[in-house]
């Protein structure tokens, strides 16, 4: 079953794959695929495609308000469009499930908790789901 992506995110996943160059694949990842999402939360992408792929996104696509996009360009190393965000799936454990299911390890900082224990980082099982193609 595909989620439901709030207007402008759907919006923004249209303009990347109308570009002149397409992507393999548009994933969702972080707390809107995993049903951790709260108000307010940004929705996380990770996009497939090849470095003219991102250099298509650099020239035509401003950087979208609530939404982090990391474009894959090599079926393992990411970056972000618009910023210096750069990592590598190996780092994460991806591993598919389905060909719209995905999972990969992911850290989340847990706020200090009452009665002074302190915040620390977690390491989880995510889940990630393709949206596109559908």
């Amino acid at each position: 079953m595909q989620p439901i992506l709030a207007p402008y995110v759907r919006t923004f996943v249209d303009s990347l794959t109308g570009l002149p160059v397409l992507p393999s694949s548009v994933w969702l990842i972080g707390s809107q695929a995993s049903g951790r999402a709260q108000a307010g939360s940004d929705t996380d992408l990770l996009v497939f495609g090849s470095s003219g792929f991102l250099a298509a996104v650099r020239a035509a696509l401003p950087q979208p308000s609530g939404i982090d996009c990391l474009v894959v360009v090599n079926g393992n190393d990411f970056e972000e469009p618009w910023q210096d965000k750069r990592g590598a799936l190996a780092r994460w454990n991806w591993v598919l499930k389905s060909a719209n299911e995905a999972q990969y390890e992911g850290t989340k900082f847990i706020e200090d908790q009452p009665g002074g224990t302190l915040g620390e980082f977690k390491t989880l099982q995510e889940r990630a789901i393709r949206i596109w193609p559908s």
